[in-house]
């Protein structure tokens, strides 16, 4: 029997401005700790607003959260979904990198459409089925997507 992995998405805005150096060191940080905690995953970045899937061992990956919720550059942070999966979604991207309009048809609408969930939802959007929607749109991965 496979060992089952945590897959964990959050949405979060940046609190301040982020530069184009600013991402380079956030992806280079989190491509060093990722590899070394078995995690991979995929970051997706747009007008200030993070998407993130981080999937890996449940120790490791809740972690990493905990590091990122507590990390200043986040004004804000909420949890889209979290679940077990048997399969990475990104087995070779210890950090991948997309701009929504590079996740294909509707990405971006699907980004800003969380984005604008999170203000409206506050800190805990796993509750709600549009967001599972909308996440399975961004990942184009439906069936790889924790439940």
């Amino acid at each position: 029997m496979a060992l089952l992995l945590l897959q964990l998405i959050y949405v979060s805005s940046a609190y301040g401005p982020v530069k184009s150096d600013d991402l380079s060191q956030i992806l280079g940080q989190s491509r060093k700790n990722n590899e070394k905690d078995d995690i991979t995953g995929l970051l997706v970045f747009d007008d200030g607003l993070f998407f993130q899937v981080l999937e890996g061992p449940e120790d490791a990956v809740k972690r990493c959260f905990n590091r990122i919720a507590k990390d200043e550059r986040h004004g804000s942070i909420a949890l889209c979904m979290e679940g077990q999966v048997e399969a990475r979604a990104f087995p070779n991207w210890s950090m991948g990198f997309k701009r929504p309009e590079e996740l294909g048809e509707g990405g971006l609408s699907a980004v800003h459409s969380i984005a604008d969930l999170q203000e409206r939802l506050g800190k805990d959007l796993g509750t709600d089925p549009a967001v599972a929607e909308l996440t399975r749109t961004i990942l184009g991965i439906t069936g790889r997507v924790a439940a």
